[in-house]
């Protein structure tokens, strides 16, 4: 079977992780498939790994403009030209123009979530287009042949909100990436960063910069812990720096007076997330609304507990894994920090419970097997 692997929407974040997961996989699997990749310019995939099987056949400039282009018209002549059973875009917008059977994995969780404001504290006008591009993704997610969510529930809320067909929709259970495991080794990485995180208590957000995340609200919580102890917690990040985002965030420490406790070591490769990780004590995630974030995951491969906001969603996905604090109150997560932070039963626990949470979950190799499975199944109908 001939499938076209679209990476074409992924530029940064747990997709990348996952695309890369995904990749490392079809390195050792012995199907006789034919693989052709189709990835931006300049973008993660420009280098991947290369066999009989596995064949980067295009990339498409980095900008918007020719990216559109291509889903809409570039797309055909690739598709006339490679004649595939399929096209798989791993996450994100599948081709419009392209005469094909099309699978596209979903990770849009806010389109399925009206009843939360997904993108509440920004302004108005930057609201207002948010969530007209909401519109449009969501327009092109129903559009598509068959869909892959990352929970049952999102599945479910797809076909129940939108009236779909319960065949076009289906869900693969997300699984820790193969990169980030304790056995896990990037020495480049550790040899950069050692150095630099080596004072107090290390808090984690592995994550780009986006409103969703509330990492302002971290900044706040710094500021909470310098007044409540003499002990040092520092907020780990690892935003771009040249994001405006990450300026705001960065103005905000300096202006409550807590630039040492909001650490922003920049972007970290997906193959060094482990050794950040495993420099860190613990793990935190702030956000509004996850589909599934892999950072849940990630904290458990590598034993550090995670605290995050009490909300259903976080519920669902960590039961007794986590610690939950009350979403957006900077009071509440600075002294279960403390607490948890001073009480080495509650963090064996926690970690404990995580280890079995993650037992339960996927493998990376399963995971990679559930996608194929659709694969091939909607390829060869």
């Amino acid at each position: 079977m001939k499938v076209i692997l679209n990476l074409l929407p992924l530029k940064t974040g747990g997709g990348v992780q996952v695309a890369k997961d995904f990749l490392n996989q079809l390195n050792s699997y012995d199907g006789d498939d034919t693989w052709l990749v189709v990835a931006r310019e300049n973008g993660p995939f420009v280098k991947i790994q290369e066999n009989e099987r596995v064949k980067l056949i295009l990339l498409v400039p980095d900008n918007i403009f020719s990216r559109v282009w291509f889903e809409y018209v570039g797309c055909k002549k690739v598709v006339k030209e490679y004649e595939p059973d399929v096209i798989y875009t791993q996450f994100g917008p599948h081709w419009p123009g392209a005469k094909c059977k099309q699978i596209a994995g979903c990770a849009y969780s806010n389109l399925f979530y009206p009843e939360l404001d997904f993108w509440v504290g920004l302004s108005r006008f930057k609201k207002w287009v948010k969530l007209f591009i909401d519109r449009i993704r969501l327009r092109r997610v129903l559009s598509v042949d068959y869909k892959i969510f990352e929970t049952e529930d999102l599945a479910n809320r797809a076909i129940q909100q939108h009236g779909l067909d319960p065949e076009s929709v289906t869900y693969v259970r997300p699984a820790v990436s193969s990169n980030v495991t304790e056995s896990s080794v990037h020495m480049p990485t550790r040899i950069q960063f050692e150095p630099v995180l080596n004072d107090g208590f290390k808090i984690l957000l592995l994550s780009g910069y986006h409103p969703n995340k509330n990492i302002e609200f971290l900044v706040e919580v710094a500021a909470k812990l310098k007044s409540l102890t003499e002990k040092k917690y520092v907020f780990v990040l690892t935003l771009p720096p040249e994001n405006s985002g990450t300026k705001n965030v960065i103005k905000l420490a300096r202006d409550l007076g807590v630039s040492d406790r909001i650490l922003n070591i920049g972007p970290v490769p997906q193959e060094g997330c482990a050794e950040i990780y495993r420099l860190c004590d613990a793990a935190v995630l702030p956000s509004n609304l996850e589909s599934f974030s892999n950072m849940i995951a990630e904290s458990w491969a590598m034993k550090k507990p995670l605290f995050i906001s009490d909300l259903s969603w976080a519920r669902s996905l960590c039961g007794d894994a986590a610690i939950y604090f009350e979403h957006k109150n900077s009071d509440d997560l600075a002294a279960k920090i403390v607490s948890t932070s001073n009480d080495k039963k509650i963090v064996s626990k926690i970690i404990l419970n995580g280890s079995a949470a993650l037992a339960s979950y996927p493998s990376s190799q399963q995971r990679f097997e559930g996608y194929l499975k659709i694969i091939h199944r909607v390829g060869r109908r």
